[in-house]
């Protein structure tokens, strides 16, 4: 039953923004946003967007800002000093990226040029009262976030020695230019702690995403590598391993329950001569056409397995008598039998299934696979469709083969 999905209404700036960012990462690095799952392209793309949002940043500071605070002609030869720069940084750094795949590189290079700009901007103009003083603070965030903690850690005591010196500078009576007018100074001083303020929520939420998709991305290669290990490649079936965990199981609920459960196994008749008259991938497409046949003539709670080459096993569990168990297995026999198209060609084929029938023929899973395997080359030796290990287990009976035209 397929469920209903939801109406969840969106931001009208959500879907522009997304164009925006999709952009920009395959402006930077030549590449969808959406081309890979690992941690590198993770913290790839993180690295695109605060290049981003660091341009932003500065826009706002050497643009936006003096458009709406009163500074000093120098300071505004400054701001456009500041903002080149930055976009050069950031050009840079996308290029090294975008070339040569160096995220590390690429994040020292555009933090370098950042933290250079900024701080020649604080010892130019005004030390400890410049508005690009406490947005210092972004490289360590970002080197952490884009690099590593080790890395975050040496931006961090970058910025600290950046500080002390700006400190000891105006300690020993160094002039900073004042590029803003005094009256508009707590105005601009405000903006800029806004400024890392959002800064640092963003690198947050950015963080916490990227570590949610990461783990997301995580989980589902898990997931994947489990059904692999446990599934038929070729036909999606569960293989032996899985096989080998659930019959023990079924095993165990049938002798604490007092129940029954039938084994059958199952073997195409003449599969190789199939495979040398149509080809190997005629013979892929018929094993692929039996394991859905299987699935569909059984019930959803049969496990159905391949254990390897043309031979299937099936677990009835929860069966009420043997002759259900018989008149199951004559009802797979049929479904799996019905002529194949192949390649413009009909497929006649046939199969052998054996079955074993807790506890009757054994109570251990040795036990039954060797019974079943015992009736199943009965069965091939007989011509029958289906063989029982004990034929007094069921009063059906074991009907021969119509004769057909094989291959």
């Amino acid at each position: 039953m397929r469920k209903k999905q939801k109406n969840i209404a969106m931001h009208p700036l959500t879907v522009p923004l997304r164009k925006a960012r999709n952009w920009w990462f395959h402006l930077c690095t030549g590449r969808s946003v959406y081309s890979r799952s690992d941690e590198e392209h993770y913290r790839q793309r993180i690295l695109v967007m605060t290049s981003g949002f660091w341009l932003l940043t500065v826009l706002v500071f050497a643009i936006i800002i003096p458009m709406i605070i009163d500074i000093t002609p120098q300071g505004r030869i400054a701001a456009n000093v500041l903002f080149a720069t930055s976009v050069l940084g950031v050009l840079i750094s996308m290029l090294l990226l975008r070339l040569r795949e160096d995220r590390i590189a690429a994040l020292n290079i555009m933090l370098l040029i950042y933290t250079g700009a900024f701080t020649a901007a604080c010892f130019a103009f005004g030390g400890t009262d410049s508005p690009t003083y406490p947005l210092l603070l972004i490289a360590p965030a970002m080197a952490g976030l884009v690099g590593s903690v080790a890395l975050s850690a040496s931006w961090g005591l970058t910025v600290v020695a950046i500080w002390v010196c700006i400190l000891q500078a105006e300690r020993h009576g160094f002039q900073f230019n004042q590029i803003i007018v005094p009256d508009n100074h707590n105005l601009a001083m405000t903006i800029a702690y806004a400024a890392l303020a959002i800064a640092v929520v963003s690198i947050i939420i950015i963080y916490a995403e990227m570590n949610k998709a990461l783990r997301a991305s995580l989980q589902a290669t898990n997931s994947e590598l489990e059904h692999l290990s446990s599934h038929d490649q070729l036909t999606r079936l569960p293989n032996r391993r899985f096989y080998d965990e659930r019959i023990a199981l079924a095993l165990r609920r049938a002798a604490e329950q007092n129940g029954m459960t039938g084994l059958l196994f199952m073997d195409l008749n003449e599969f190789k001569a199939i495979n040398d008259t149509y080809g190997h991938g005629a013979g892929d497409k018929l094993l692929i056409a039996v394991a859905q046949r299987i699935q569909n003539s059984l019930r959803e709670t049969d496990l159905v397995a391949r254990l390897g080459g043309d031979e299937f096993v099936a677990v009835l569990e929860d069966v009420k008598s043997a002759d259900e168990i018989t008149r199951l297995a004559h009802k797979l026999s049929q479904a799996i039998e019905q002529p194949l198209h192949v390649r413009q060609q009909i497929l006649n084929f046939s199969c052998s299934v054996g079955v074993a029938i807790f506890p009757i023929d054994g109570r251990q899973q040795h036990e039954l696979e060797e019974q079943a395997d015992k009736a199943m080359y009965l069965a091939k030796k007989r011509g029958l469709p289906v063989a029982l290990a004990s034929l007094e287990a069921t009063n059906t009976p074991i009907p021969a083969r119509a004769p057909t035209n094989r291959i």
